[in-house]
C-alpha cells in the first residue's frame, strides 16, 4: 500500500484546506496503536473525525466518516494528549520535503505561559511509525511509543528530550536532485543492479509503487522506452534524462498541489490500493478516481485495516471456541465413563437379593458361590464374595454399593445432560464464526463469550463506581445486529440469524406466529424464518429456505441435511436457556443439500 510521500503531499493539502482553525473537542484512542482527534470546524460548521494510526502495517493519517469508540478508560498517553491539547486550535500542517512525515501544529492556552504551540508529529516509518508529542521548545512531550537511549537500531524517543527528525536513508531529495546527480548515482551503482531499486534506496520519498510509476511513464514519454527491469549497466544518457523529466513532473506535482486521487480495485471490485497520481503501471479498467486523498485512504488503507482487525478477533473467538469444545468433550467422555459404572448398579441389587435368599447355603470364607438367578429361569450365576464377611453381611454391602450406584447414576445423567448441551452452545458458536461477520455481529459473539466465562473483561476498562446514587435511567444497551434478509424466488423475505442473539431476535421477537420457521435437524445451525404475510408459501420458497437453514449450519459441506420446518407458534424458548437454543413441535422434515451458488445468486439480488 503506497503510503508514501507523494501520498502524504496530497493529504497535507487536504488537510489544510480542511481542517484548519478547527479546535480539537475530544481525543480517544479506541486501539494501542490508534489516536482519533474530534474536530469541530467553525465554518462550515461540522465535525470532523482525524485518524492517526502507528500500526506498523496500515500506518495512515486521514479524516474519517465513522465516529469512534471512547474505551471506558483512556490509556495514559492519550489522557496526557487531552491534556495540553484538547481545546486547541489547528493552525497548520506542514510536510518536511519529500519525508513520510507530518507537523499538527496546534495553539493551546497554558495557564501558566499563555498561548504555546504544540505539535502532533506523525512518523510513518513501518513498524518505527509514532506519533510524538512535543512543545514550542522541540522537547518531547510524550510518545504512543517510546524508544530510551540505548535502543537498538532506533534514535531516542523519550520524554523531556530534544526532537529529533528520523535519519534520511536516501542521499538525494526530487526537490534538489539535478540530471548531472542523477546520472553520478547511476554510475556509481553496480551494473546489475535494477533502476527500480536504485530510485527507492538512493532518492527520498520514493516507494516500491512510486519507483515503477517513474520507470512506465519514462518509458512512454519518448521514442526511447526504459524497460522497468533494466539495470544500471543498461541504461543510455538519453534514458536517463527522460528518467529526471518524470522524476521533476512528480516533484511538480508537489508544488503545484495538481493531485489526481485515484484508487485501484481488484478483479472482484474492491478497492486495494490509493495513489495521489492515476497510475500508468495499473490498467485503466482496475482504476477509479476518487474526489479527495482522504476518501481513498479510507476506502481502501482503512477498511483493510478495519478487515484485517476483524479477522484477528474473529481468529482469536475460534480457538477459545475450539479449546473450551475440546474440554468439554473431554468432560463428556469422563462423565460417560462414569455414568458406564454405575450401569452395574441393577447387578449389584441382584447380587444382594440372591444373597439374601440363598443366605443358608453361603458358606463363610468362600471368595465367590453359584446361585439359582430366579429372574432369568434359575440360571446359574456367580456371586462374587469376601471371604472375612458372612452371607447377611455380604448382601448389605451389595444393597449398600446399589444405593451409592444409583444415586451417582442420576447425578451423572445430570452432568451429561447439562455437558452436551454446553456442547451444543459451544458447536453453535463455532457454527456462527464459519463466515466473517460484521463489526456489531461479532460484538454480540463477543458479549456472548463474557456471558459464558470464556472471555474474561480487562478490569482496568470497567469504569470505577463513583459513589453518587443512581439517577435511575439505565444506560441504552447496545443497538442488536439484524438478521440477514433474502428475496426468494416467488418474492417472498427470508430472514437468517446469523449469531445466536440474532436467532433469538428473529425467532421470538421478529417472527409472527403462522411465519414459517426453519433449522437444521439436531445440527448447529442459523434459525431462518419465510415471512408469510398470512398467505400460503409455495414447495420452491420452502425448498430455498431449507438450503439457506443448510449451508448456514455445521451441515453446510454435507450433502443430504435434514432440515426441520414449522410455524412460529410451535417454537419456544425454555426459561434460563442459552442464547439460541429453542424447543419445537408439529414439525416436517426435508432433505436438501447446501447450495453455494443460491447463497451467492441472493447477494447479487438477482432471483
Amino acid at each position: 500500500m503506497p503510503f508514501d510521500a507523494l501520498t502524504i503531499a496530497a493529504l497535507k493539502n487536504e488537510l489544510n484546506e480542511i481542517i484548519i482553525n478547527g479546535r480539537i473537542e475530544k481525543i480517544f484512542q479506541p486501539q494501542k496503536d490508534l489516536i482519533f482527534l474530534n474536530v469541530f470546524h467553525p465554518f462550515p460548521r461540522r465535525s470532523l473525525q482525524l485518524l492517526l494510526s502507528a500500526n506498523s502495517r496500515f500506518t495512515r493519517c486521514h479524516l474519517v466518516s465513522e465516529k469512534p469508540t471512547n474505551p471506558t478508560q483512556p490509556p495514559a498517553f492519550c489522557m496526557l494528549m487531552r491534556k495540553y491539547l484538547q481545546g486547541g486550535r489547528i493552525l497548520r500542517i506542514k510536510q518536511p520535503s519529500w519525508e513520510r512525515i507530518l507537523h499538527l501544529e496546534v495553539e493551546n492556552l497554558h495557564p501558566d505561559h499563555g498561548l504555546i504551540t504544540y505539535s502532533i508529529i506523525f512518523e510513518a516509518m513501518g513498524r518505527f511509525s509514532n506519533i510524538v508529542l512535543i512543545d514550542h521548545e522541540n522537547r518531547i512531550i510524550d510518545a504512543l511509543k517510546r524508544f530510551p537511549q540505548g535502543s537498538k537500531g532506533v534514535r531516542e524517543i523519550f520524554p523531556g528530550q530534544k526532537y529529533i527528525a528520523p535519519p534520511t536513508p536516501a542521499k538525494f531529495n526530487p526537490s534538489t536532485i539535478g540530471p548531472e546527480n542523477l546520472k553520478i548515482m547511476i554510475d556509481r551503482s553496480p551494473s546489475d543492479r535494477p533502476l527500480q531499486k536504485i530510485l527507492i534506496q538512493e532518492i527520498m520519498g520514493i516507494s516500491t509503487y512510486l519507483a515503477l510509476e517513474i520507470l512506465s511513464k519514462t518509458s512512454k514519454a519518448g521514442a526511447k522506452s526504459i524497460d522497468p527491469q533494466k539495470t544500471a549497466g543498461e541504461i543510455d544518457r538519453t534514458e536517463i534524462d527522460l528518467l529526471f523529466d518524470v522524476l521533476k513532473s512528480f516533484h511538480q506535482m508537489t508544488e503545484t498541489s495538481c493531485f489526481s486521487p485515484t484508487i485501484s480495485k481488484d478483479e472482484a471490485g474492491a478497492p486495494i490500493d490509493v495513489f495521489a497520481y492515476c497510475p500508468t503501471s495499473v490498467k485503466s479498467k482496475f482504476l477509479s478516481a476518487v474526489e479527495e486523498i482522504n476518501q481513498g485512504i479510507e476506502l481502501t488503507l482503512h477498511q483493510q485495516s478495519k478487515k484485517s482487525n476483524l479477522d484477528q478477533r474473529q481468529e482469536q473467538y475460534k480457538k477459545i471456541i475450539t479449546a473450551a469444545l475440546k474440554k468439554t468433550k473431554r468432560k463428556w467422555k469422563k462423565q460417560k465413563a462414569e455414568w458406564e459404572k454405575a450401569e452395574d448398579a441393577d447387578l449389584f441389587k441382584l447380587f444382594g437379593e440372591l444373597l439374601t435368599v440363598h443366605q443358608n447355603s453361603v458358606p463363610r470364607g468362600a471368595h465367590e458361590i453359584e446361585l439359582e438367578n430366579y429372574y432369568d429361569a434359575n440360571k446359574k450365576i456367580t456371586v462374587p464374595l469376601d471371604p472375612s464377611l458372612g452371607a447377611n453381611e455380604n448382601a448389605q454391602k451389595y444393597f449398600k454399593r446399589y444405593n451409592k450406584a444409583k444415586k451417582g447414576r442420576i447425578f451423572t445423567n445430570e452432568q451429561l445432560a447439562k455437558t452436551e448441551t454446553e456442547i451444543n452452545y459451544l458447536e453453535s458458536l463455532e457454527n456462527v464464526l464459519q463466515d466473517l461477520l460484521k463489526e456489531e455481529e461479532l460484538a454480540e459473539v463477543q458479549e456472548e463469550l463474557y456471558e459464558a466465562g470464556l472471555l474474561k473483561k480487562d478490569r482496568k476498562k470497567v469504569r470505577p463506581s463513583s459513589g453518587r446514587k443512581s439517577s435511575g435511567r439505565r444506560r441504552p444497551s447496545s443497538p442488536v445486529s439484524k438478521p440477514h434478509e433474502y428475496i426468494s424466488s416467488s418474492g417472498y423475505k427470508i430472514l437468517v440469524g446469523r449469531n445466536n442473539r440474532q436467532n433469538d431476535l428473529l425467532t421470538m421477537k421478529k417472527a409472527s406466529p403462522d411465519d414459517i420457521w426453519f433449522h437444521t435437524q439436531k445440527i448447529p445451525g442459523s434459525h431462518v424464518v419465510i415471512r408469510t404475510e398470512g398467505k400460503t408459501i409455495d414447495e420452491e420458497t420452502i425448498l430455498e429456505a431449507a438450503k439457506l437453514a443448510a449451508y448456514y449450519s455445521k451441515a453446510r459441506n454435507s450433502t443430504k441435511v435434514p432440515v426441520d420446518y414449522t410455524e412460529k407458534r410451535y417454537v419456544r424458548k425454555p426459561t434460563g436457556s442459552k442464547p439460541g437454543f429453542v424447543l419445537y413441535e408439529n414439525f416436517k422434515t426435508i432433505i436438501v443439500n447446501p447450495d453455494p451458488d443460491l447463497i451467492k445468486k441472493f447477494e447479487r439480488g438477482s432471483m
